[in-house]
């Protein structure tokens, strides 16, 4: 049963990694920057403003929280800029 538990939890991280690299890429396709998710996207816009982000970001928000994803439910898209920021941090830092 722990075998069980064990490849189970490495599978939903197997998984997770392929969302989050679907979400990388459609980001990517629909203009973003590169390492940008489509939360952060949304919530910068949300941020300036922007008609898709006042459109988008509520929609991922009330989303992330229904699948478990976020505790509330609005925030997960601004609070996603910093996970972005975060990671492009990190790229910079191994590469010097």
């Amino acid at each position: 049963m722990a075998q069980w538990r064990k490849g189970s939890a490495q599978m939903s991280g197997y998984v997770f990694n392929l969302i989050f690299a679907f979400d990388i890429l459609g980001s990517a396709i629909t203009g973003g920057q590169p390492g940008e998710s489509m939360s952060g996207r949304a919530g910068s816009a949300l941020l300036e403003g922007k008609t898709r982000g006042k459109i988008f970001a509520p929609m991922i928000d009330v989303l992330m929280h229904l699948v478990g994803q976020f505790p509330t439910w609005r925030g997960h898209c601004v609070k996603a800029l910093e996970g972005d920021k975060l990671r492009a941090q990190a790229v910079l830092a191994q590469r010097t």
